[in-house]
């Protein structure tokens, strides 16, 4: 019987995220797949700016980026008219962050990019392997691993201490640990096309249009785009849709002429609204889409399922060192639950709306829009909000236990399980981005002298973080965060005092990131030596 401390059954991109967690913590782990090879299609699309800033944490986001591409303008249009465009560059970007927009970057590239980024850790996925049995016991679980794609199956026996499934929708993780997984299936039936298209007027625009029906068109790589429809004017017949049927719907509601052809990916399918109960029980975890399935909507499902992992992936390697007990694992569904719930929700609430077929509805829908359109997208704030939902940047773990704020901190704009803001930071080697320091690893401990006359010294940050760092029982890296030029070369400077502002502090403040870069706890420099209690 062979042994690991985490199996992860599964090697999408929630569970080669989780991996990657893993590795940079230097916990053993298994990552297994039944698949015996990458598919060739596209799948998801989008990954979100709070996505690419975590995945950053690895010091990789940048290279991932650089595989996909930014939406330059977005345009909505009703029976076959434009309604509003806007700009997405000049009014959609994101304050506060090196990644401002989302990046269209096909789920097949994210997959590889990982698989590489993988590697360089000494581990890949290892694939034709399902589980077939799970069974756990208080110690730990046994896994009964079986071969796919031979002519003689074989198995082996793996015991772990901890079985994740990142193993999708009919995951054999989520059955053995007894959760449910209530939801229901959307009616409507849709058509999708990832094709080559000839613009009659040259465009990078995304689409949205509606009609007896709707249609999104996104611009994808090498003159491609992805369109996806559904309604009265999809034709019903057996099997994939034809290129024709996407032709049609674009003639009708895209007011750009467009000539689609070549294409790579034509497919038919239903979509569902699911969720679990609960994200755990006892050693058996579940992540991405075994925990929830939903509309496309947003483009959050990947990207939800690769945040599951970055919450789980530091919390099993604490336990598994002995550095928390095991009920410490309970916060990864406290966590992790409300975000999906909000996100079946949210997403559940918007498709309806968009996916309708009560001709009623579709009338009067498609007789306001053409008005509501320009007011909602007219506003620069409003536009900003609206991506600013979509990206990821507003979860926050405020109600976690393991989180907090001191009590008598009042001032600022963040809170103990808040993001952290990220803002231009400037040391020896120039400048760079505050949360360019921050790595999957450790704890990072921000210290913030703030500006004026109540200001720390640098002497002052210097003996905050050595009693700190005395007192601290897990890995922490420290770093000062001077609000002006200190007279020495320790710390960095806040350039232009940029962050102090955006954070809302007047006075020194320290802030306590954990490795996902999660606020751990936030407040006065005076009340930093209470902190440690709380990393016990």
């Amino acid at each position: 019987m062979e042994n690991t401390d985490v199996l992860i059954v599964g090697g999408g991109p929630t569970g080669l995220v989780l991996a990657l967690e893993l590795a940079a913590q230097k916990i053993p782990f298994r990552i297994i797949d039944k698949a015996l090879g990458r598919s060739d299609k596209s799948r998801a699309l989008v990954v979100q700016p709070r996505t690419l800033e975590l995945l950053n944490r690895h010091g990789i986001a940048r290279d991932l980026q650089e595989r996909g591409n930014t939406v330059q303008g977005a345009r909505y249009c009703v029976n076959g008219k434009e309604a509003v465009r806007i700009e997405v560059e000049q009014v959609a970007a994101q304050p506060n962050t090196a990644f401002p927009f989302q990046k269209l970057i096909s789920q097949r590239d994210t997959e590889y990019f990982l698989d590489e980024c993988l590697a360089k850790y000494g581990y890949s996925v290892e694939r034709g392997l399902e589980a077939s049995t799970i069974i756990q016991d208080a110690d730990g679980v046994t896994v009964t691993l079986s071969t796919v794609g031979t002519s003689t199956e074989e198995t082996t026996t793996v015991r772990a201490k901890f079985v994740v499934g990142c193993d999708g929708s009919r995951s054999i993780v989520r059955q053995a640990a007894g959760l449910t997984f209530d939801g229901e299936s959307y009616q409507q039936h849709f058509i999708l096309a990832d094709t080559h298209v000839t613009w009659d007027t040259p465009t990078h625009d995304a689409m949205m249009c509606f009609g007896q029906g709707i249609l999104a068109v996104l611009p994808l790589k090498d003159g491609m785009v992805r369109v996806f429809a559904s309604g009265a004017n999809v034709t019903k017949r057996e099997g994939d849709p034809l290129l024709e049927d996407f032709q049609g719907f674009m003639d009708k509601m895209v007011p750009i002429g467009g000539k689609l052809h070549d294409p790579f990916w034509l497919a038919r399918f239903y979509l569902h609204h699911r969720g679990v109960d609960r994200y755990s029980n006892g050693r058996l975890f579940i992540a991405g889409d075994a925990a929830h399935i939903h509309s496309p909507v947003g483009g959050q499902g990947m990207n939800t399922g690769i945040q599951d992992s970055i919450n789980l992936g530091w919390k099993l390697a604490a336990v598994i060192r002995g550095e928390r007990p095991m009920s410490f694992l309970d916060s990864y569904h406290a966590e992790r639950y409300p975000v999906g719930q909000n996100l079946l929700k949210s997403t559940d609430r918007v498709f309806t709306f968009l996916s309708s077929t009560n001709p009623i509805f579709i009338f009067f829908r498609n007789l306001l829009l053409p008005w509501i359109l320009p007011w909602a997208f007219g506003n620069p704030n409003r536009v900003r909000d609206a991506f600013k939902a979509m990206s990821e940047f507003s979860i926050t773990y405020r109600d976690s236990d393991i989180v907090g704020t001191d009590a008598g901190f009042k001032e600022g704009n963040v809170r103990g399980g808040d993001r952290m803001l990220d803002g231009k930071i400037e040391g020896p080697e120039g400048q760079k981005y505050l949360l360019d320091l921050v790595d999957a690893r450790t704890y990072h401990l921000f210290l913030l002298s703030s500006t004026g006359a109540s200001a720390a010294t640098e002497g002052d940050l210097q003996r905050a973080e050595a009693s700190f760092l005395e007192r601290s029982p897990v890995a922490t890296k420290v770093h000062s965060i001077f609000g002006y030029k200190p007279n020495g070369q320790s710390g960095y400077i806040d350039v232009d005092a940029a962050l102090h502002r955006e954070l809302g502090f007047s006075h020194p403040t320290y802030i306590l990131l954990r490795p996902d870069s999660y606020i751990s706890h936030v407040g006065p420099l005076s009340a930093l030596d209470d902190v440690t209690s709380r990393l016990q």
